[in-house]
Protein backbone atom coordinates (compact mmCIF):
# COMPACT_ATOMS: atom_id res chain seq x y z
CA UNK A 1 0.00 0.00 0.00
CA UNK A 2 1.23 3.46 -0.89
CA UNK A 3 1.66 6.05 1.83
CA UNK A 4 -1.78 7.24 2.86
CA UNK A 5 -2.93 10.83 2.41
CA UNK A 6 -4.97 12.28 5.28
CA UNK A 7 -8.14 14.30 4.66
CA UNK A 8 -10.82 15.79 6.90
CA UNK A 9 -13.59 14.82 4.49
CA UNK A 10 -13.82 12.77 1.32
CA UNK A 11 -16.94 13.10 -0.82
CA UNK A 12 -17.58 10.36 -3.39
CA UNK A 13 -19.65 11.71 -6.25
CA UNK A 14 -19.94 15.28 -7.60
CA UNK A 15 -23.64 15.58 -8.35
CA UNK A 16 -26.06 18.04 -6.70
CA UNK A 17 -25.51 16.26 -3.40
CA UNK A 18 -21.77 15.71 -3.59
CA UNK A 19 -20.57 19.05 -4.88
CA UNK A 20 -22.88 20.94 -2.49
CA UNK A 21 -21.50 18.89 0.41
CA UNK A 22 -17.94 19.63 -0.69
CA UNK A 23 -18.56 23.37 -1.08
CA UNK A 24 -20.44 23.70 2.20
CA UNK A 25 -17.81 21.71 4.10
CA UNK A 26 -14.97 23.77 2.63
CA UNK A 27 -16.73 26.97 3.69
CA UNK A 28 -16.79 25.56 7.22
CA UNK A 29 -13.00 25.11 7.15
CA UNK A 30 -12.73 21.39 6.37
CA UNK A 31 -10.05 20.02 4.05
CA UNK A 32 -12.08 18.28 1.35
CA UNK A 33 -11.33 15.87 -1.48
CA UNK A 34 -14.08 15.36 -4.07
CA UNK A 35 -13.92 12.18 -6.15
CA UNK A 36 -15.92 11.83 -9.36
CA UNK A 37 -15.60 9.00 -11.85
CA UNK A 38 -17.37 10.65 -14.77
CA UNK A 39 -18.35 14.33 -14.71
CA UNK A 40 -18.73 17.25 -12.32
CA UNK A 41 -22.40 17.99 -11.74
CA UNK A 42 -23.44 14.37 -11.96
CA UNK A 43 -26.40 13.03 -13.90
CA UNK A 44 -28.63 16.01 -13.11
CA UNK A 45 -26.40 18.68 -14.56
CA UNK A 46 -24.91 16.73 -17.47
CA UNK A 47 -27.48 14.23 -18.74
CA UNK A 48 -30.57 14.74 -16.59
CA UNK A 49 -32.43 17.73 -15.13
CA UNK A 50 -30.61 20.55 -16.91
CA UNK A 51 -30.36 19.26 -20.51
CA UNK A 52 -33.89 17.86 -20.26
CA UNK A 53 -35.29 21.23 -19.25
CA UNK A 54 -33.29 22.94 -22.01
CA UNK A 55 -34.98 20.59 -24.50
CA UNK A 56 -38.36 21.24 -22.90
CA UNK A 57 -37.84 25.00 -23.18
CA UNK A 58 -37.06 24.67 -26.89
CA UNK A 59 -40.27 22.66 -27.34
CA UNK A 60 -42.27 25.32 -25.48
CA UNK A 61 -40.85 28.12 -27.64
CA UNK A 62 -41.72 26.17 -30.79
CA UNK A 63 -45.26 25.58 -29.52
CA UNK A 64 -45.74 29.25 -28.66
CA UNK A 65 -44.37 30.36 -32.03
CA UNK A 66 -46.85 28.11 -33.85
CA UNK A 67 -49.70 29.41 -31.69
CA UNK A 68 -48.76 33.07 -32.03
CA UNK A 69 -51.92 33.87 -33.98
CA UNK A 70 -53.84 33.49 -30.73
CA UNK A 71 -52.10 36.65 -29.52
CA UNK A 72 -52.29 38.45 -32.83
CA UNK A 73 -48.79 37.42 -33.92
CA UNK A 74 -48.34 35.69 -37.27
CA UNK A 75 -45.13 33.74 -37.78
CA UNK A 76 -44.59 31.94 -41.07
CA UNK A 77 -42.60 28.80 -41.78
CA UNK A 78 -41.86 28.02 -38.13
CA UNK A 79 -39.66 24.95 -37.98
CA UNK A 80 -37.32 23.06 -35.66
CA UNK A 81 -33.58 23.06 -36.29
CA UNK A 82 -32.74 20.16 -33.99
CA UNK A 83 -29.00 20.59 -34.44
CA UNK A 84 -29.24 24.10 -33.00
CA UNK A 85 -31.54 22.86 -30.23
CA UNK A 86 -28.81 20.39 -29.27
CA UNK A 87 -26.10 23.03 -29.52
CA UNK A 88 -27.93 25.35 -27.15
CA UNK A 89 -28.67 22.49 -24.74
CA UNK A 90 -24.98 21.56 -24.69
CA UNK A 91 -23.95 25.18 -24.16
CA UNK A 92 -26.29 25.49 -21.18
CA UNK A 93 -24.75 22.37 -19.65
CA UNK A 94 -21.20 23.60 -20.30
CA UNK A 95 -21.93 26.99 -18.73
CA UNK A 96 -23.24 25.41 -15.54
CA UNK A 97 -20.52 22.75 -15.32
CA UNK A 98 -17.81 25.38 -15.81
CA UNK A 99 -19.43 27.48 -13.10
CA UNK A 100 -19.47 24.56 -10.68
CA UNK A 101 -15.81 23.75 -11.37
CA UNK A 102 -14.93 27.40 -10.78
CA UNK A 103 -16.66 27.35 -7.39
CA UNK A 104 -14.95 24.12 -6.37
CA UNK A 105 -11.52 25.40 -7.36
CA UNK A 106 -12.08 28.76 -5.69
CA UNK A 107 -13.01 26.95 -2.46
CA UNK A 108 -9.72 25.04 -2.56
CA UNK A 109 -11.37 21.65 -2.94
CA UNK A 110 -9.13 18.88 -4.24
CA UNK A 111 -10.78 17.19 -7.22
CA UNK A 112 -9.88 13.70 -8.39
CA UNK A 113 -11.15 12.03 -11.55
CA UNK A 114 -11.38 8.38 -10.66
CA UNK A 115 -13.27 5.57 -8.97
CA UNK A 116 -13.25 5.07 -5.23
CA UNK A 117 -13.61 1.93 -3.16
CA UNK A 118 -13.44 1.23 0.54
CA UNK A 119 -10.50 -0.74 1.92
CA UNK A 120 -11.68 -0.15 5.50
CA UNK A 121 -14.21 2.15 7.22
CA UNK A 122 -11.83 5.12 7.15
CA UNK A 123 -9.63 4.11 4.21
CA UNK A 124 -10.37 4.64 0.52
CA UNK A 125 -8.47 3.63 -2.59
CA UNK A 126 -8.98 5.87 -5.61
CA UNK A 127 -8.01 4.63 -9.06
CA UNK A 128 -7.13 7.48 -11.41
CA UNK A 129 -5.68 7.61 -14.90
CA UNK A 130 -2.22 8.02 -13.40
CA UNK A 131 -2.47 5.28 -10.80
CA UNK A 132 -3.95 4.47 -7.42
CA UNK A 133 -4.03 6.79 -4.42
CA UNK A 134 -4.93 5.75 -0.88
CA UNK A 135 -6.66 8.13 1.49
CA UNK A 136 -7.51 8.07 5.16
CA UNK A 137 -10.44 10.30 6.06
CA UNK A 138 -11.98 11.49 9.29
CA UNK A 139 -15.35 11.46 7.53
CA UNK A 140 -16.75 10.18 4.23
CA UNK A 141 -19.91 11.20 2.38
CA UNK A 142 -21.18 8.78 -0.26
CA UNK A 143 -23.07 10.62 -3.02
CA UNK A 144 -22.79 8.29 -5.99
CA UNK A 145 -26.35 8.78 -7.22
CA UNK A 146 -28.39 6.31 -9.25
CA UNK A 147 -28.49 4.69 -12.66
CA UNK A 148 -31.30 3.80 -15.05
CA UNK A 149 -33.24 0.73 -14.05
CA UNK A 150 -33.08 -2.02 -16.66
CA UNK A 151 -35.85 -4.47 -17.39
CA UNK A 152 -35.09 -8.16 -17.98
CA UNK A 153 -37.57 -8.60 -20.83
CA UNK A 154 -36.22 -9.62 -24.26
CA UNK A 155 -35.19 -6.83 -26.62
CA UNK A 156 -34.32 -4.14 -24.11
CA UNK A 157 -30.72 -4.31 -25.31
CA UNK A 158 -31.57 -3.34 -28.91
CA UNK A 159 -29.78 -0.24 -30.30
CA UNK A 160 -33.06 1.64 -30.68
CA UNK A 161 -33.90 1.20 -26.99
CA UNK A 162 -32.51 4.17 -25.06
CA UNK A 163 -32.39 5.64 -21.61
CA UNK A 164 -32.84 9.38 -21.09
CA UNK A 165 -29.15 10.06 -21.68
CA UNK A 166 -29.22 8.23 -25.01
CA UNK A 167 -32.37 10.03 -26.10
CA UNK A 168 -30.87 13.42 -25.25
CA UNK A 169 -27.84 12.55 -27.36
CA UNK A 170 -29.71 11.85 -30.62
CA UNK A 171 -28.34 13.96 -33.45
CA UNK A 172 -31.66 14.08 -35.28
CA UNK A 173 -35.25 14.40 -34.14
CA UNK A 174 -36.94 10.99 -34.32
CA UNK A 175 -40.11 10.48 -36.30
CA UNK A 176 -41.73 8.46 -33.52
CA UNK A 177 -41.00 7.60 -29.91
CA UNK A 178 -42.48 5.07 -27.50
CA UNK A 179 -42.00 5.80 -23.81
CA UNK A 180 -42.09 2.87 -21.41
CA UNK A 181 -43.03 4.37 -18.06
CA UNK A 182 -45.57 7.07 -17.23
CA UNK A 183 -43.71 8.67 -14.35
CA UNK A 184 -42.11 12.10 -14.21
CA UNK A 185 -39.22 11.38 -16.59
CA UNK A 186 -41.40 9.58 -19.10
CA UNK A 187 -44.12 12.21 -19.21
CA UNK A 188 -41.69 15.13 -19.49
CA UNK A 189 -40.04 13.57 -22.54
CA UNK A 190 -43.42 12.59 -23.98
CA UNK A 191 -44.69 16.19 -23.93
CA UNK A 192 -41.40 17.72 -25.09
CA UNK A 193 -40.99 15.47 -28.13
CA UNK A 194 -44.68 15.68 -28.98
CA UNK A 195 -44.45 19.49 -29.05
CA UNK A 196 -41.49 19.13 -31.41
CA UNK A 197 -43.66 17.17 -33.83
CA UNK A 198 -42.74 13.60 -32.87
CA UNK A 199 -45.42 10.89 -32.72
CA UNK A 200 -45.40 9.70 -29.09
CA UNK A 201 -46.86 6.63 -27.37
CA UNK A 202 -46.67 6.11 -23.59
CA UNK A 203 -46.91 2.61 -22.12
CA UNK A 204 -47.51 2.40 -18.35
CA UNK A 205 -47.88 -0.85 -16.40
CA UNK A 206 -49.88 0.72 -13.56
CA UNK A 207 -53.58 1.61 -13.84
CA UNK A 208 -52.71 5.29 -14.25
CA UNK A 209 -49.77 7.58 -14.96
CA UNK A 210 -48.08 9.69 -12.27
CA UNK A 211 -49.37 7.65 -9.33
CA UNK A 212 -47.72 10.02 -6.82
CA UNK A 213 -49.59 13.17 -7.88
CA UNK A 214 -53.04 14.67 -7.29
CA UNK A 215 -55.55 12.63 -9.28
CA UNK A 216 -57.63 15.58 -10.53
CA UNK A 217 -54.50 17.29 -11.86
CA UNK A 218 -53.36 14.06 -13.55
CA UNK A 219 -56.75 13.65 -15.20
CA UNK A 220 -56.54 17.18 -16.61
CA UNK A 221 -52.98 16.59 -17.77
CA UNK A 222 -54.09 13.39 -19.51
CA UNK A 223 -56.69 15.39 -21.43
CA UNK A 224 -53.99 17.82 -22.55
CA UNK A 225 -51.87 14.84 -23.62
CA UNK A 226 -54.76 13.55 -25.72
CA UNK A 227 -55.17 16.97 -27.35
CA UNK A 228 -51.45 16.86 -28.10
CA UNK A 229 -52.05 13.42 -29.71
CA UNK A 230 -49.93 11.62 -27.15
CA UNK A 231 -51.29 8.07 -26.89
CA UNK A 232 -51.25 6.75 -23.30
CA UNK A 233 -51.77 3.06 -22.66
CA UNK A 234 -52.20 2.19 -18.96
CA UNK A 235 -52.37 -1.25 -17.38
CA UNK A 236 -50.01 -2.28 -20.18
CA UNK A 237 -47.13 -4.62 -19.39
CA UNK A 238 -44.34 -4.93 -21.94
CA UNK A 239 -43.53 -8.52 -22.83
CA UNK A 240 -40.73 -7.96 -25.34
CA UNK A 241 -39.27 -5.60 -27.92
CA UNK A 242 -38.55 -6.84 -31.44
CA UNK A 243 -36.63 -5.31 -34.31
CA UNK A 244 -38.90 -3.79 -36.96
CA UNK A 245 -38.74 -4.88 -40.58
CA UNK A 246 -37.48 -1.43 -41.63
CA UNK A 247 -35.53 -0.66 -38.48
CA UNK A 248 -36.95 0.72 -35.28
CA UNK A 249 -38.88 -1.52 -32.94
CA UNK A 250 -42.11 -3.38 -32.34
CA UNK A 251 -43.14 -3.30 -28.69
CA UNK A 252 -45.31 -6.23 -27.67
CA UNK A 253 -47.36 -5.64 -24.53
CA UNK A 254 -50.32 -7.17 -22.74
CA UNK A 255 -53.37 -5.11 -21.83
CA UNK A 256 -56.72 -6.43 -20.59
CA UNK A 257 -55.58 -9.96 -21.42
CA UNK A 258 -54.89 -9.05 -25.04
CA UNK A 259 -51.50 -8.96 -26.76
CA UNK A 260 -50.99 -5.63 -28.52
CA UNK A 261 -48.18 -4.06 -30.56
CA UNK A 262 -46.78 -0.55 -31.07
CA UNK A 263 -44.28 0.23 -33.81
CA UNK A 264 -41.82 3.07 -33.27
CA UNK A 265 -38.45 4.39 -34.37
CA UNK A 266 -37.02 4.71 -30.84
CA UNK A 267 -37.95 3.46 -27.40
CA UNK A 268 -37.28 5.38 -24.18
CA UNK A 269 -37.08 3.25 -21.04
CA UNK A 270 -38.17 5.39 -18.09
CA UNK A 271 -39.19 2.88 -15.43
CA UNK A 272 -37.12 4.31 -12.61
CA UNK A 273 -33.58 4.51 -11.31
CA UNK A 274 -31.64 2.33 -8.87
CA UNK A 275 -28.85 3.36 -6.45
CA UNK A 276 -25.31 3.26 -7.87
CA UNK A 277 -23.18 1.29 -5.39
CA UNK A 278 -21.25 -1.03 -7.70
CA UNK A 279 -17.52 -0.99 -7.10
CA UNK A 280 -17.66 0.86 -3.77
CA UNK A 281 -16.94 -2.36 -1.83
CA UNK A 282 -19.22 -1.20 0.96
CA UNK A 283 -18.77 -4.51 2.75
CA UNK A 284 -15.18 -3.54 3.50
CA UNK A 285 -16.51 -0.54 5.40
CA UNK A 286 -19.41 -2.38 7.04
CA UNK A 287 -22.01 -0.07 5.47
CA UNK A 288 -25.45 -1.68 5.45
CA UNK A 289 -28.08 -1.44 2.74
CA UNK A 290 -31.64 -0.38 3.46
CA UNK A 291 -34.86 0.56 1.68
CA UNK A 292 -35.17 -0.67 -1.91
CA UNK A 293 -31.46 -1.36 -2.43
CA UNK A 294 -30.36 2.05 -1.17
CA UNK A 295 -27.79 2.73 1.53
CA UNK A 296 -29.50 2.79 4.93
CA UNK A 297 -29.29 6.18 6.68
CA UNK A 298 -30.92 7.92 9.62
CA UNK A 299 -32.36 11.44 9.78
CA UNK A 300 -28.83 12.85 10.14
CA UNK A 301 -27.78 11.02 6.95
CA UNK A 302 -25.55 8.70 9.01
CA UNK A 303 -25.00 5.17 7.71
CA UNK A 304 -24.51 2.13 9.94
CA UNK A 305 -20.84 3.08 10.30
CA UNK A 306 -19.72 6.09 12.38
CA UNK A 307 -18.22 8.90 10.30
CA UNK A 308 -19.70 7.59 7.01
CA UNK A 309 -22.74 9.47 5.65
CA UNK A 310 -24.76 8.87 2.48
CA UNK A 311 -26.89 11.40 0.60
CA UNK A 312 -28.96 11.71 -2.56
CA UNK A 313 -30.25 9.01 -4.85
CA UNK A 314 -27.88 6.38 -3.45
CA UNK A 315 -30.11 6.29 -0.35
CA UNK A 316 -33.21 5.83 -2.53
CA UNK A 317 -35.33 7.87 -0.13
CA UNK A 318 -36.19 10.81 -2.39
CA UNK A 319 -34.73 10.86 -5.89
CA UNK A 320 -34.71 14.63 -6.38
CA UNK A 321 -31.69 16.88 -6.89
CA UNK A 322 -32.92 19.51 -4.44
CA UNK A 323 -33.45 16.84 -1.78
CA UNK A 324 -29.87 15.66 -2.29
CA UNK A 325 -28.58 19.20 -1.86
CA UNK A 326 -30.48 19.58 1.41
CA UNK A 327 -29.23 16.19 2.62
CA UNK A 328 -25.70 17.41 1.87
CA UNK A 329 -26.11 20.34 4.28
CA UNK A 330 -27.56 18.02 6.95
CA UNK A 331 -24.68 15.55 6.60
CA UNK A 332 -21.97 18.22 6.86
CA UNK A 333 -23.70 19.88 9.81
CA UNK A 334 -23.81 16.51 11.56
CA UNK A 335 -20.10 16.01 10.88
CA UNK A 336 -19.49 19.39 12.49
CA UNK A 337 -21.44 18.35 15.58
CA UNK A 338 -24.53 20.44 14.89
CA UNK A 339 -28.02 19.21 15.63
CA UNK A 340 -29.34 18.89 12.08
CA UNK A 341 -32.02 16.46 10.93
CA UNK A 342 -33.56 15.82 7.53
CA UNK A 343 -37.29 16.57 7.17
CA UNK A 344 -39.02 14.93 4.19
CA UNK A 345 -42.55 16.23 4.85
CA UNK A 346 -42.42 19.22 2.51
CA UNK A 347 -40.08 18.51 -0.39
CA UNK A 348 -41.67 19.86 -3.59
CA UNK A 349 -41.96 17.88 -6.81
CA UNK A 350 -42.32 19.39 -10.27
CA UNK A 351 -43.41 17.84 -13.55
CA UNK A 352 -42.20 20.01 -16.46
CA UNK A 353 -44.94 19.18 -18.92
CA UNK A 354 -47.19 21.68 -20.74
CA UNK A 355 -49.06 22.61 -18.62
CA UNK A 356 -46.74 21.97 -15.69
CA UNK A 357 -47.73 20.20 -12.49
CA UNK A 358 -46.19 20.69 -9.05
CA UNK A 359 -47.05 19.53 -5.56
CA UNK A 360 -45.78 19.58 -1.98
CA UNK A 361 -46.89 17.82 1.20
CA UNK A 362 -49.65 15.21 1.17
CA UNK A 363 -52.22 14.69 -1.56
CA UNK A 364 -55.95 14.62 -0.95
CA UNK A 365 -56.06 10.85 -1.56
CA UNK A 366 -53.24 10.15 0.91
CA UNK A 367 -54.88 12.16 3.69
CA UNK A 368 -58.31 10.64 3.14
CA UNK A 369 -56.81 7.15 3.17
CA UNK A 370 -55.15 7.96 6.50
CA UNK A 371 -58.47 9.10 7.93
CA UNK A 372 -57.28 12.65 8.57
CA UNK A 373 -60.07 15.27 8.57
CA UNK A 374 -59.30 17.86 5.90
CA UNK A 375 -60.75 20.80 4.06
CA UNK A 376 -59.84 21.18 0.39
CA UNK A 377 -60.20 24.29 -1.72
CA UNK A 378 -59.29 24.98 -5.34
CA UNK A 379 -58.64 28.39 -6.85
CA UNK A 380 -59.04 28.28 -10.67
CA UNK A 381 -56.71 30.10 -13.02
CA UNK A 382 -59.84 31.00 -14.98
CA UNK A 383 -60.60 33.63 -12.32
CA UNK A 384 -57.13 35.15 -12.51
CA UNK A 385 -56.32 38.08 -14.82
CA UNK A 386 -52.70 37.15 -15.53
CA UNK A 387 -53.62 33.55 -16.35
CA UNK A 388 -56.29 34.77 -18.80
CA UNK A 389 -53.72 37.08 -20.43
CA UNK A 390 -51.39 34.10 -20.85
CA UNK A 391 -54.24 31.90 -22.17
CA UNK A 392 -53.97 29.52 -19.20
CA UNK A 393 -57.54 29.40 -17.86
CA UNK A 394 -57.64 25.68 -17.06
CA UNK A 395 -55.04 25.58 -14.29
CA UNK A 396 -55.65 25.74 -10.55
CA UNK A 397 -54.11 25.95 -7.09
CA UNK A 398 -55.39 23.37 -4.62
CA UNK A 399 -54.79 23.74 -0.89
CA UNK A 400 -55.46 21.20 1.85
CA UNK A 401 -55.91 22.07 5.52
CA UNK A 402 -55.76 19.64 8.43
CA UNK A 403 -58.94 20.44 10.35
CA UNK A 404 -57.44 19.27 13.64
CA UNK A 405 -54.20 21.28 13.55
CA UNK A 406 -55.53 24.08 11.29
CA UNK A 407 -52.28 23.88 9.36
CA UNK A 408 -51.86 23.63 5.60
CA UNK A 409 -50.57 20.14 4.86
CA UNK A 410 -50.76 19.78 1.08
CA UNK A 411 -50.75 21.85 -2.10
CA UNK A 412 -50.95 21.20 -5.82
CA UNK A 413 -50.51 23.64 -8.68
CA UNK A 414 -51.55 22.73 -12.22
CA UNK A 415 -50.76 25.08 -15.06
CA UNK A 416 -47.85 26.91 -16.64
CA UNK A 417 -45.74 28.51 -13.92
CA UNK A 418 -46.48 25.76 -11.41
CA UNK A 419 -42.73 25.18 -11.00
CA UNK A 420 -42.31 28.69 -9.58
CA UNK A 421 -45.59 28.99 -7.68
CA UNK A 422 -44.88 25.84 -5.67
CA UNK A 423 -41.96 27.59 -3.93
CA UNK A 424 -44.28 30.02 -2.13
CA UNK A 425 -46.51 27.16 -1.03
CA UNK A 426 -43.51 25.15 0.16
CA UNK A 427 -42.43 28.03 2.39
CA UNK A 428 -45.95 28.24 3.81
CA UNK A 429 -46.26 24.52 4.54
CA UNK A 430 -42.69 24.09 5.79
CA UNK A 431 -43.20 26.87 8.34
CA UNK A 432 -46.59 25.67 9.53
CA UNK A 433 -48.52 28.67 8.26
CA UNK A 434 -52.28 28.70 8.59
CA UNK A 435 -54.75 29.57 5.86
CA UNK A 436 -55.38 32.83 7.74
CA UNK A 437 -51.70 33.80 7.47
CA UNK A 438 -51.55 33.13 3.74
CA UNK A 439 -54.89 34.82 3.07
CA UNK A 440 -53.64 37.91 4.94
CA UNK A 441 -50.60 38.15 2.66
CA UNK A 442 -50.71 40.74 -0.12
CA UNK A 443 -49.70 39.33 -3.52
CA UNK A 444 -48.77 41.58 -6.43
CA UNK A 445 -51.40 42.19 -9.11
CA UNK A 446 -51.74 41.02 -11.78
CA UNK A 447 -49.87 37.78 -11.08
CA UNK A 448 -50.87 34.13 -11.17
CA UNK A 449 -49.57 33.93 -7.59
CA UNK A 450 -52.77 35.67 -6.49
CA UNK A 451 -54.46 32.29 -6.89
CA UNK A 452 -52.50 31.16 -3.81
CA UNK A 453 -54.10 33.88 -1.70
CA UNK A 454 -57.51 33.07 -3.17
CA UNK A 455 -57.11 29.36 -2.38
CA UNK A 456 -56.20 30.18 1.23
CA UNK A 457 -59.20 32.50 1.47
CA UNK A 458 -61.31 29.65 0.12
CA UNK A 459 -60.25 27.49 3.08
CA UNK A 460 -61.78 30.17 5.29
CA UNK A 461 -64.92 30.49 3.17
CA UNK A 462 -63.84 33.97 2.09
CA UNK A 463 -62.78 33.59 -1.56
CA UNK A 464 -63.48 36.69 -3.61
CA UNK A 465 -63.01 35.73 -7.24
CA UNK A 466 -64.59 32.28 -7.43
CA UNK A 467 -67.45 30.33 -5.92
CA UNK A 468 -66.38 27.53 -3.59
Amino acid sequence: MDEMTKRDLIVIGAGPGGYVAALYAAKQGLKVTLIEKRFIGGTCLNVGCIPTKALIKAAEVYREAKNGRLFGIDAENVSVDYKRVQERKNQVVKTLVDGTVFLLDKAGIERLDGTARFLAPAVLEVETASGKVTFEADDVIIATGAKTKKLPSPGFDLPCVLDSEGLLSLAELPRSLAVIGGGIIGMEFAFAFSHLGVKVDVIEALPDILAMADREAVQRLSRFAKQQKISIQTGAKVARIETGLEGGAHIVYHQDGIERTISTEYVLVAVGRVPEVAGLDLENAGVLMGFNHGIAVDERMRTSVPHIHAIGDVTNLVQLAHAASRQAIIAVDDILGRDARMDYDFIPSVLYTSPALAWVGKTEAELLAAGIPIRVTKSPFGANGRAIIANQPLGFVKLIQNLETKRLVGATVFGDGADELIATLTVALQNGLSAEAVAATVFAHPTVSETIREAAAGILGEAIHYNE
